[in-house]
């Protein structure tokens, strides 16, 4: 099984006040720890994957809040296959209704040939759900879904073979061909998350195969990863293994593990909170994202299940605990790779070295020999 590592570049805490900020209050212009800084100092993890054996390094996309500030992965990656020797790359996600398909698709084959034959790049895509990114790039979240679904027959076509003829209701194409002319299929190297039943039944329908990135609970994740299964195999296509993100920290001792856990854990499910506005009432009001008004509902009488979410399921511990945590979560999600999550919330870079490091050391060789059977396979046993 393959082992990844993920920057997400968070400002936790420039929380309060971004959001006195947007809510008309007086505030200081900046926040105390630059963004800048942020970046800078966080492009130690894609070195440190490169250097200790981490098979690919990823990053995120979002927009306008201090959740995650990385606003174009594509970009962010063409600089950090500069500074890095041997790690594939990839996107976690890139988020499809926010751009033009064929835009992505040039991108990605264009970083596709920097990277030369011995490296890959990993194209992960979704649909969104922060109302403020909407918002701010002038989209109107009530197309997400069929933005979606156009954007994902566009560029599995353009990764699949470098042309593309469409005829869609958002997207027109006739006849195009991407330069430079890839040299190989890129089509396998797309996987899509998708956390609605309406997202699933797409991505499963046209073949692509699973990114899960738990924005609830594992337990919710895996059911829907089962779901994809289902229907992945209903529409004729092999089993897939999965593509799975985990939060992480590892230490020498459970007490200080458990101390880091539990506080950077929750710091990181509170921006979460924060950001996708899951106290709110407007999602259940928006077309393609209905199933998400019960859940923000349950969340206004109280987070405490989703603020306790990551610490409570995800892998962290001494490195023996977080082995096994991390086994039995490949198994039943019939991991073909797990993508590490090493700093969040307010973690301090010295904290998230030691702990990848540590991790790198004495887990990562353990769950590399793994060879988990995709989800169809097990459920057929």
């Amino acid at each position: 099984m393959r082992v990844g590592a993920t920057i997400f570049n968070q400002n936790y805490s420039d929380w309060d006040r971004y959001e006195a900020e947007e809510r008309g209050e007086k505030v200081a212009a900046r926040p105390q720890q630059s963004d800048r800084d942020i970046f800078l100092e966080e492009l130690d993890i894609a070195r440190i994957a490169d250097d200790t054996g981490f098979d690919a390094l990823w990053t995120i996309e979002h927009h306008f809040t201090p959740y995650t500030m990385v606003t174009n992965p594509l970009q962010y990656l063409t600089y950090v296959a500069g500074i890095t020797k041997r790690v594939d790359l990839g996107t976690m996600v890139t988020v499809l209704p926010w751009h033009n398909p064929v835009r992505v698709a040039e991108d990605v084959n264009m970083l596709d040939t920097f990277l030369g034959p011995k490296r890959e790049i990993i194209c992960g895509v979704g649909r969104g759900l922060g109302r403020r990114e909407y918002e701010g790039l002038s989209i109107d979240q009530g197309e997400a879904r069929e933005r979606f679904d156009e954007s994902l027959q566009v560029l599995n076509m353009l990764l699949a073979t470098g042309k593309c003829d469409f005829d869609g209701k958002h997207y027109k194409i006739k006849g195009l061909k991407l330069r430079p002319q890839p040299d190989k299929d890129l089509s396998p190297n797309l996987w899509c998350a998708g956390g609605t039943d309406e997202t699933v039944e797409i991505i499963a329908r046209h073949g692509v195969r699973p990114l899960v990135i738990p924005t609830t609970s594992l337990g919710l994740s895996l059911e829907t990863a089962r779901k994809y299964a289902r229907l992945h195999a209903k529409a004729g296509f092999a089993p897939s293994k999965t593509k799975l993100a985990l939060w992480t920290y590892v230490a020498e001792t459970e007490a200080e593990a458990k101390a880091g856990a539990e506080q950077y854990m929750v710091q990181y499910a509170d921006s979460a909170l924060r950001h996708y506005e899951l106290r709110g009432s407007h999602l259940g009001n928006i077309k393609g994202y209905e199933s998400y008004g019960a859940m923000q509902k349950a969340l206004a009488a109280d987070p405490t299940p989703f603020l306790r979410g990551f610490v409570d399921s995800h892998p962290w511990g001494t490195p023996d605990q977080t082995i096994k945590r991390a086994k039995d979560l490949a198994m039943q999600f019939g991991c073909e790779e797990i993508m590490f999550i090493f700093k969040y919330g307010g973690m301090p870079m010295k904290m998230a070295e030691k702990s990848m490091k540590l991790f790198a050391k004495e887990v990562m060789p353990a769950l590399q020999e793994l060879n988990p059977q995709p989800i169809e396979v097990q459920d057929a046993a």
